[in-house]
């Protein structure tokens, strides 16, 4: 049981490797069948690869190298020592300044340092008309909007523009593609220094509104100060007050006690008025929508990260609107998650507000605190002098708005140092250099694609040429198509006149197609009954043109040196040509015929002519007949072909085509045997199974299907030939 299933395996991968041999070996022989197709092919794709490839404009690619440098964004208001680095994440700050850098104002910046070369006018067919005389050829002048032409030669710029970030690095790569290598050189190093310039002015633009708004709020500290350095004068000098801040050393608990709350106090108000100073930044730049400045006035981390995910955002949208323009769905989304991150940035700056709200609070109460000890302490000091204690408290008051004043000139101070040390976010690496060698077009490797496409378009013209070819090319799908035996596969034999075909099989006794013809001989004579029965042997084909007729000739010529007594008859009356084949066609087509003897009745020995070079005897086809076979037609014709084959062995009967006529079923189904010819290539599968259903249905023996003009590459094993030492050698057999 287990050897039955080994072996039933085996037989099947032998069967499957078997497959796989016919498939090459037949893809192999559809390549030699149509080898010029496939060279054809593929040298008219190189031609015109190389034709398309010679009117490619060389283009040039210049790189400039960059690092981005983290910036430090610090809180302007935030006390000295505590600035916070709120920068983003290395992967995210390089992809925003890369976002950045292939922005719109960038290019426009370049372009205006760099304009592009005006464009050569191009002069077509249309246009040497128009100056030849034909003004309505002439193309008519439409006005250029400068602001539409330069939005085109930004976005041209744009697309000639890309930004590669390295891999696990903060170095980006900026490539500029131009057709002048020294200007795709000039671009690049244009567009760094003018990003560097636009990024330093963006920031210095931030910097100087926060110091605005300090300048601002420090000369009303000051103001306060003055006021209240003016009011505490104005007071000593109306009471005439002495030694009251000088002179004493001392000074009583109370005082102390009256001054170490009011410096305490003095920090309070101080700490108040930072946090009210903050909450109005922050509401402020909440209100003008400026991320940039709640990044920079904020302490918490959250709202920083929402408003630099918003600036990368809108980066993004500018750029995608560059490229796509307005009306795309990709900005419809972005503006979707713009809006949800502006959302996101209010809701935070809401939170950051109510953060300082409750430092705020907190401050207020800390203050109403101080004041009230303050004031519990200046009820002790009731037994002072009132107008000492008064002069005291506005003393008091100076120095608190002093504090202040002093402060946020620290802040201002420390703003205006800081915008002195503005940097770029990046450094040059390597500037570009011109390029000797063109990026495009890479002519090694289009060559190999080209190569490659002609080649698989040369091999897909030839399957598909065999794949819808209408005739078998195989003979493997012959066999398979064809519930007849194959008795022959004649070989295409080359010659200049049909009379050198016809005298192939006499001049050349020893090739494939003379051998192919012999075996079919052999083989009908082998089916001949026993006691040497004549055979009478109808050939027939789909259309004209198959070989048939030349195929009954050779036939009719092998037997006859066999020995045999052989009569050919051309049953086709409407176009009939043996004569003509075996008199040279010097006689012209002959009166009487085999027609003649069917309609007339003429005697057959009037009508049978004979073949001075082979010896074979012939009837040709004789003259049109206008009708079909009648009944009487039929019966003489039926006792024709029984007397004449009482006088030879071997009648073949050269029967017209099937395809739309009829007088081939007749012959066919008085024939003894019926041989089907299909030319190779050229006879249509479909056309060969309708003749052979009506061969079969009128009743004729059909013997089997000889494939004539077929190419020595149709199979594996054409049949054996002779070389020529060995015809050499029969040759002389035969002359002796």
């Amino acid at each position: 049981m287990n050897y039955v299933s080994i072996q039933g395996r085996a037989t099947s991968m032998s069967w499957t490797a078997h497959d796989v041999g016919l498939v090459i070996r037949q893809t192999m022989r559809a390549f030699l069948r149509h080898r010029m197709l496939f060279a054809l092919t593929v040298l008219g794709v190189l031609v015109a690869g190389g034709a398309v490839m010679l009117t490619l404009k060389p283009r040039y690619t210049a790189t400039t190298t960059v690092v981005v440098s983290g910036r430090a964004q610090q809180d302007p208001l935030a006390p000295n020592g505590q600035q916070q680095n709120l920068a983003p994440p290395d992967d995210e700050l390089v992809s925003t300044e890369a976002a950045m850098i292939h922005s719109r104002d960038v290019a426009a910046a370049v372009l205006a340092q760099l304009p592009p070369p005006p464009a050569a006018p191009h002069v077509g067919m249309r246009d040497r008309l128009c100056h030849m005389g034909l003004g309505f050829l002439c193309h008519a002048s439409t006005p250029v909007d400068p602001e539409v032409q330069r939005e085109h030669e930004e976005d041209a710029f744009l697309n000639n523009l890309t930004i590669t970030p390295e891999p696990r690095t903060q170095i980006l790569d900026i490539n500029v593609v131009d057709g002048d290598p020294q200007r795709a050189a000039a671009l690049a190093n244009a567009v760094v220094t003018n990003y560097q310039r636009i990024a330093l002015a963006r920031q210095t633009a931030d910097i100087n509104h926060v110091a605005t708004w300090l300048d601002n709020r420090t000369a009303a500290l000051r103001q306060r100060w003055l006021d209240a350095v003016q009011k505490a004068n104005a007071f000593d000098n109306a009471n005439g007050l002495t030694n009251t801040t000088e002179g004493s050393t001392s000074t009583p608990l109370i005082e102390r006690q009256i001054a170490d709350t009011s410096a305490n106090l003095s920090q309070a108000e101080g700490r108040l008025a930072a946090a009210q100073a903050r909450a109005d930044a922050l509401r402020d730049a909440a209100a003008r929508g400026d991320a940039r400045a709640a990044v920079a006035l904020s302490q918490e981390p959250i709202l920083v990260a929402t408003a630099n995910a918003l600036m990368q955002l809108q980066s993004t949208r500018q750029e995608e609107a560059a490229t796509y323009g307005p009306q795309h769905p990709r900005l419809r989304a972005l503006d979707q998650q713009i809006a949800t991150t502006r959302a996101s940035l209010e809701a935070e700056t809401q939170a950051a507000l109510s953060t300082i709200r409750e430092d705020q609070i907190s401050a207020r109460a800390e203050v109403q605190r101080l004041n009230e000890n303050l004031d519990l302490l200046r009820q002790k000091a009731g037994g002072q002098s009132a107008p000492q204690a008064e002069y005291r408290t506005l003393d008091q008051e100076a120095q608190s708005a002093r504090a202040v004043y002093e402060t946020f000139l620290e802040h201002a101070k420390e703003v205006v140092d800081r915008a002195a040390l503005l940097q770029p976010p990046i450094a040059v690496v390597s500037h570009a250099a011109a390029p000797d060698v063109p990026s495009f077009p890479n002519r090694k490797k289009i060559g190999l694609g080209l190569m490659a496409v002609a080649l698989a378009a040369g091999a897909g013209a030839v399957l598909l040429r065999d794949y819808f070819a209408a005739g078998f090319t195989e003979i493997e799908r012959l066999r398979a198509a064809v519930p007849l035996p194959l008795l022959a596969v004649v070989p295409k034999v080359g010659g200049r006149s049909e009379q050198t075909v016809r005298r192939h099989v006499i001049d050349h006794p020893y090739s494939r197609a003379t051998e192919a013809v012999r075996s079919l001989v052999m083989q009908l004579s082998m089916r001949v009954h026993e006691g040497g029965q004549p055979l009478c042997l109808a050939i027939t084909s789909a259309g004209p043109e198959e070989g048939k007729s030349t195929l009954a000739l050779w036939m009719a010529t092998v037997a006859r040196r066999g020995g045999q007594k052989v009569l050919v008859i051309d049953a086709d009356h409407r176009r009939g040509m043996l004569d003509q084949y075996l008199t040279d066609g010097t006689s012209g087509r002959p009166s009487l015929g085999m027609s003649d003897l069917v309609t007339t009745g003429v005697p057959v020995a009037d009508v049978i002519r004979t073949d001075p070079d082979t010896g074979f005897d012939y009837i040709p086809a004789g003259r049109t007949m206008q009708h079909a076979f009648s009944p009487v037609e039929i019966r003489r014709l039926r006792a024709i072909l029984a007397e004449l084959k009482r006088s030879y062995e071997l009648v073949i009967i050269d029967c017209p085509p099937l395809l739309g006529l009829s007088d081939a079923l007749v012959h066919a189904n008085m024939a003894d045997q019926v041989i089907f010819v299909c030319r190779w290539k050229s006879t249509a599968q479909r056309a060969v199974m309708a003749c052979l259903e009506r061969l079969e249905a009128c009743g004729a023996p059909l013997a089997g299907v000889v494939a004539t003009m077929v190419e020595d590459n149709a199979m594996d094993v054409m049949g054996y030939s002779y070389g020529n030492r060995d015809i050499k050698i029969l040759s002389r057999f035969d002359d002796k």
